[in-house]
């Protein structure tokens, strides 16, 4: 086998162009597949840093038959499951929630936060740095609120003053007291920095009060099926205990990768995956061409070496050591090119709400998956051509003068890979145009806002001091007029979810048309605003008036609808003075409400959520009262400078009121769309490859079968024929291969496309405009592939044709 490794190494350097072709081809190849692997095993694969991380594990009720619909459990059936369950060393429990911190000398402000079980920290080993995580004590009924915080909690609110310990802040308007300080870059499980401790209470003692979601650490041995089985035995025995609130529920137990990141993330990074198992397979496919086309030009060597007493094995052992010390080349190359890819997309998404847990880095679990794909691409592209090459036929090939030529089964084989090339090409390609194609919408549907002039800032009002509706709205009239009156603010207005971020739904009837089933009736999008919002966004009506003041109070019920709602439910009449109405929780009617105005098509719906866009019903904030709202103000010039005028404001009305998520409505727009952009981009350039090495590879494969009938093509022009029929005899074989291989590759993308359809943003996973676009460029760059060696033959000098060989 050494002796096979030295010739190989000889092979390569009498023939350094061709080596360096197969080398940077499948440098390529498996570069971009190392790549991507980095990203899927951070995300999807690679334990957490905690002791036993790969056992982690989380556990949430569901309610058959909707087993996808993940719920919470409650606090007594969290104890109930902690005492039963025989899979877990330890099981905590946690709920996510916003939280307010005030206190004197420092302006308040939002965090996430997460309400935990005192054990939580310990299970994970976690130690502070400053102060002590929760304690048993900290868990009983009547205990006091105490606060954990994160170190960068600690460095930007605190000045990384040591005597935070022990302080007294206001949480949500309660007193809570700071314990302890987590380390750097503790998140846990997703972007918190405030932890507060869950003690009993007699809200969170009801069954009813799904809250909670588990977090378990399995025992060692323990998998996911078995604890699953577990929890679903435990659950039974709870639904026979309390049917009322426990009728057909179950639980789903889940890695920690699999509870976090499923979805539509997970689909995109498996999608991701596949693109470039196919940009592999191309390349394997491209390079199996190439070592057909130079096995024919060894058949006399491999012939002799057969004469000599070599056998079949020994010489497939020889070429594929060739082929396994090429990819390992290719591989060392691919490696390296991946370390400033993977580097390059950590920076795309750092800012874009990646968890913290998430490290994008090569280690030894990549470099063992570059070396498995290079044996596995040796292996795939080396087999054929090595079992092809020694099949010869002694007498023929030692014969003094001999052809090189190959034979049928060889042609065919490379015909079969040139249309495997062309058929994955056309999958990459469609799919990338498909993103880019999203992106540009995108980007275009917003425009006319001028969203950098537009500033948006979250504010919710505390339950305790704002009780009623009646003062949420005073308080929000006030503001809005006073954020008006403010130089530089064009307009001020609110609304309960900005273009892009959801929607509320309710269930309505149409007056004239009743429905007697309550679920029967249409549900509908619903959006809350003030005054003057589409005005402020620069999207004036379609049609009718705008809301105003008294809109939504008793006894003036008014809605606005959007076009497609319009055109869906009124499609031959006028909607403006029709009259709809929602439903309550105990789906009783509501009041009347006439619509007023027809407003424009807004787009609602979130990326990777299709679910939560479609037709709109704008409600006047009057209506609700909401506790929470997006301020929406427009700037004479840019918005972000508005932002520290409009936190002043805020802070007179009610200092203890933190704003959060303050930034311009472009930035919002471009962090909604950060996927498209980012995963567009990846997409297009595998696809750019794909279609580089396809078109490489049918020129290869025809160059080489054109210089195999150099002396035919002779014959046939001193026999009169002309250069466009020489031209046509070398397009037709070309030109077959790539119509089988689009026609095979366009039905694919027409399946293979619809995974991508909750990824895109106004474009349809069939779009014709892209399946025709991409066509149109595969067929283009195949044609001029073609047309090199075809021309090349029209113009050979019969009698040096004839002299060939």
């Amino acid at each position: 086998m050494l002796q096979d490794f030295r010739y190989a190494g000889r092979m390569i350097r009498q023939h350094p162009w061709f080596s360096a072709a197969i080398i940077g081809t499948m440098a390529l190849g498996i570069g971009v597949n190392t790549t991507v692997f980095t990203l899927v095993h951070a995300v999807l694969l690679k334990p957490l840093p905690f002791p036993g991380g790969e056992r982690l594990t989380i556990a949430m009720a569901v309610q058959k038959p909707r087993i996808d619909n993940r719920r919470g459990v409650s606090y007594p059936d969290f104890r109930d499951f902690r005492e039963q369950s025989s899979s877990f060393e330890r099981l905590e429990a946690l709920y996510n929630y916003p939280v307010n911190v005030s206190e004197k000398g420092n302006p308040p402000d939002r965090y996430r936060a997460a309400r935990i079980t005192p054990g939580l920290f310990p299970m994970l080993q976690v130690q502070p740095v400053l102060g002590r995580t929760f304690q048993a004590p900290d868990g009983v009924a009547g205990a006091e609120d105490v606060m954990l915080i994160s170190y960068g909690v600690w460095k930007d609110r605190y000045g990384k003053d040591p005597a935070v310990i022990g302080r007294t802040v206001r949480a949500n308007e309660k007193p809570a007291v700071i314990v302890g300080v987590l380390p750097e870059g503790m998140h846990f499980p997703n972007h918190e920095d405030i932890w507060t401790n869950a003690t009993p209470t007699p809200e969170l003692e009801r069954r009813d009060n799904r809250a909670f979601m588990l977090v378990g650490m399995r025992k060692p041995g323990v998998s996911i099926a078995a604890a699953q089985a577990d929890m679903e035995r435990i659950s039974r025995q709870l639904e026979q205990q309390y049917p009322e609130s426990h009728k057909d529920y179950t639980m789903t137990v889940l890695t920690f990768h699999d509870a976090m990141n499923g979805g539509p993330i997970r689909r995109v990074f498996l999608l991701m995956m596949g693109a470039v198992g196919l940009v592999l397979l191309i390349a394997c496919a491209n390079v199996a061409n190439m070592l057909l086309g130079r096995a024919v030009a060894r058949r006399r060597e491999i012939s002799i070496r057969v004469a000599l007493g070599a056998g079949r094995m020994r010489i497939v052992r020889q070429l594929l050591l060739e082929g396994l010390l090429l990819a390992g080349l290719g591989g060392s190359i691919g490696l390296a090119l991946s370390v400033g890819a993977v580097d390059a997309f950590s920076k795309a998404v750092q800012n874009v709400g990646k968890p913290y847990w998430i490290i994008f880095e090569l280690d030894y679990v990549v470099a063992g998956y570059c070396a498995a794909v290079c044996l596995f691409s040796s292996l795939l592209f080396g087999l054929a051509p090595a079992l092809q090459a020694t099949r010869v036929d002694l007498n023929e090939s030692l014969k003094e003068g001999a052809k090189s030529s190959g034979g049928v089964s060889t042609g065919y084989l490379s015909g079969a890979l040139v249309v495997v090339q062309f058929t994955l090409a056309v999958v990459l390609l469609i799919a990338a145009g498909l993103m880019i194609r999203s992106f540009v919408a995108a980007e275009q549907e917003f425009a006319d806002m001028q969203g950098d002039q537009i500033l948006q800032a979250d504010i919710n009002l505390p339950e305790e001091r704002y009780k009623t509706a009646d003062e949420r709205r005073r308080f929000f009239e006030q503001l809005l007029a006073r954020l008006a009156a403010l130089p530089g603010v064009r307009q001020a207005s609110m609304t309960s979810a900005i273009p892009g971020s959801g929607t509320g739904t309710e269930r309505f009837e149409i007056a004239g048309q009743p429905v007697p089933e309550h679920e029967q009736r249409l549900i509908s999008n619903t959006v809350l605003v003030a005054p003057g919002y589409f005005q402020t966004l620069g999207m004036p009506l379609v049609r009718g008036r705008d809301f105003n003041t008294s809109d939504g109070l008793t006894g003036k019920g008014a809605v606005l609808v959007s076009r497609e709602w319009a055109e869906r439910h009124f499609p031959k009449g006028d909607p403006i003075g029709q009259q709809i109405r929602f439903f309550d929780n105990k789906k009783q009617p509501k009041e009347w409400m006439t619509i007023v105005g027809i407003a424009p098509n807004i787009r609602q719906s979130v990326p990777g959520r299709p679910d939560s866009g479609g037709p709109v019903i704008t409600v006047p904030y009057n209506w609700y009262g909401s506790h929470g709202m997006s301020l929406v103000l427009r700037a004479a010039g840019s918005a972000t400078e508005m932002a520290g005028t409009l936190r002043r404001e805020v802070q007179q009305m009610d200092g203890d009121l933190p704003l959060f998520d303050v930034a311009s409505l472009q930035t919002n727009m471009v962090r909604n769309r950060w996927h498209l952009r980012v995963f567009g981009t990846l997409f297009f350039s595998f696809a750019l490859i794909a279609l580089g090495m396809a078109a490489v590879g049918i020129y290869a494969v025809l160059a080489h079968a054109t210089g195999q009938r150099t002396r035919e093509i002779g014959v046939r022009l001193a026999l009169g024929a002309g250069a466009g029929t020489i031209v046509r005899m070398i397009l037709r074989r070309g030109l077959v291969q790539i119509g089988i291989g689009m026609t095979i590759g366009l039905t694919a993308a027409y399946f293979v496309c619809r995974l991508m359809a909750s990824l895109l943003i106004k474009v349809s996973p069939t779009d014709p405009v892209t399946f025709w676009a991409v066509g149109l460029t595969l067929f283009g760059a195949g044609l001029a592939a073609c047309l090199i060696p075809a021309r090349r033959a029209s113009r050979l000098d019969p009698l040096e044709a004839l002299r060939h060989e």
